[in-house]
Parts: C-alpha cells; structure tokens; sequence
C-alpha cells in the first residue's frame, strides 16, 4: 500500500512539472534575459547621472573661474605692478586655465562615456584646421621651448568630418607632443591616403614606459592628470569620427602617432 502511495505521488509530481513546464522553475531562461536588460538599464541611468552631475559641477565652476581669468587679467594690464606682483598674477591665471581645461576635458569625457556625444558633420581644410591647432599651442610651446611646425600637402582635398571633435584630437595629441618635447621639436602632417586621410604628429621626446597605456587608457585613474584625460577624449573621438589611432617609436627618440581618418564619418550619432 505505502508503494502505492508512493507511486501516486510521484506521478502527481510529474503532471505538475508537466504542467508548468521548465521555464516556471525560479530564475529560468526566461528570467534572465529580463534581470540582464535591468542591470543595463541601472548602468546606463548610472552613466546619465554621472554625466549630468558632472555637467552641472563644470557649470558652477565656471562662473567663478571666469571672474578669476578676467579680473587677473586686468591686474595684468595695470602698468604699475611690480615684477613679483605680475609673477603671482600670472600664477593665478595660469592656474585657473588649467582648471578651466580640466572641467571642460572631464566634462567632455562624461558625455562621451554615456553615448551623449553627436557628431556634426561638414566640410573644411584640413591646412586650415592644422594652422588653428598649431596656433592655439604656440604659448604651450613657447613655455616648453618646443618648436612647432605643421606641413599638408597643396592639392589636400577638403575633408567632411566633425571640425570640432577632429579638432579636440589634434589639440590633445599635439599638447602630448609638446609636453613630451621640452626644447625638441614637433611636427604635425596632413595627406590623403587612399580613400580616406592621413595625419602623424612626430615628437622627440622619451618613449612611453608603457605602451598599452598609452593606447587604451583607463579614464576611471584617479591619478589621471589633464593631458591623460585629453587623450581619453582623444581617443574617444577618434572611435567617434570612425578613425583609426597607431604609434610607433621613432630611432633614436621620440614617437609618432598616426590617425587615419575616413573621407566620410559613418554615422552622425554615436550608437
């Protein structure tokens, strides 16, 4: 009798699970696709606060930086400032540049890192564009007594990319350059390579202790400094406009980075 018992049970057990099927069991197949798209979307709202917490920081520094650069500046102007007086001036003002950069890099970083970034796509020279870089770092340089050169060919087409964004790349990996170079020289080169474009910023500066650093940095260092987040933005860009980034080091020093650009970004917003 108790076998009985027994067998009707099992059979009861067999009917239910028949019943419900393999999917009612607790964390079946068709939970976790559902809990895996829940944790993504927790990622991407956690990217969307960092992104406006960090937008809305650099916005409320910004005013009082700017009081800093343009009250500094007309301290600069006053004629009668001693030599110690213009010194500690221009402290405060080189000081507030940098921190000014670094809210705008840190910024920049953010929304691209929460896929906020768009491209805008239109046509320009790529001399022209070479010049305005070369020109915006002539004080860098100066201060590095680097010297600074850019070369393109003369029949360069025009380009149609992102003038901002390609832009914020030549600076950052020009700045890189510079501040490698102390008393050497830099060079940034533009010319069309097959389909697309070619540009190689040289240095001669040391070679990187780390090379895989320098290709794939980590933007979430807490030690990261302003040139490493420029070129984390760099390098983002550069995955944006559709881009290629390499290097190699150059006999007997320094290095060289080359970006090879498309004629043509592949799509006008980032996915």
């Amino acid at each position: 009798m108790q076998s009985v018992t027994q067998a009707e049970s099992r059979d009861s057990t067999l009917r239910d699970a028949d019943r419900d099927g393999p999917d009612a069991q607790v964390g079946g197949p068709q939970e976790q696709p559902a809990a895996l798209e829940q944790e993504i979307r927790k990622l991407q709202l956690m990217a969307e606060y960092r992104a406006a917490f960090l937008a809305r920081l650099a916005h409320e520094l910004r005013t009082p930086l700017t009081s800093i650069l343009g009250f500094s500046e007309i301290l600069l102007g006053q004629e009668e400032l001693s030599e110690a007086q213009r010194g500690f001036c221009e402290r405060i003002q080189n000081s507030a540049r940098q921190l000014q950069g670094s809210l705008n890099q840190l910024s920049d970083l953010s929304r691209l890192e929460a896929g906020q970034s768009e491209l805008h796509r239109e046509e320009f020279s790529l001399a022209h564009l070479l010049r305005e870089s070369c020109e915006g770092l002539a004080r860098l340089a100066q201060k590095q007594n680097a010297e600074l050169r850019w070369q393109t060919a003369e029949d360069l087409p025009m380009i149609v990319s992102d003038r901002l964004k390609l832009g914020q790349v030549l600076y950052n990996f020009l700045a890189y350059a510079i501040t490698r170079s102390p008393g050497a020289q830099v060079v940034v080169t533009a010319e069309k390579d097959g389909h697309g474009f070619l540009l190689k910023i040289e240095d001669e500066g040391e070679a990187p202790a780390d090379s895989t650093a320098f290709v794939e940095f980590d933007s979430s260092n807490r030690r990261a400094g302003s040139s490493e987040l420029g070129l984390a933005i760099a390098r983002q860009n550069i995955d944006l406009l559709g881009a290629t980034l390499s290097f190699q080091i150059r006999q007997p020093r320094g290095l060289q980075v080359s970006i090879h650009l498309p004629p043509v970004p592949a799509d006008a917003t980032r996915p």
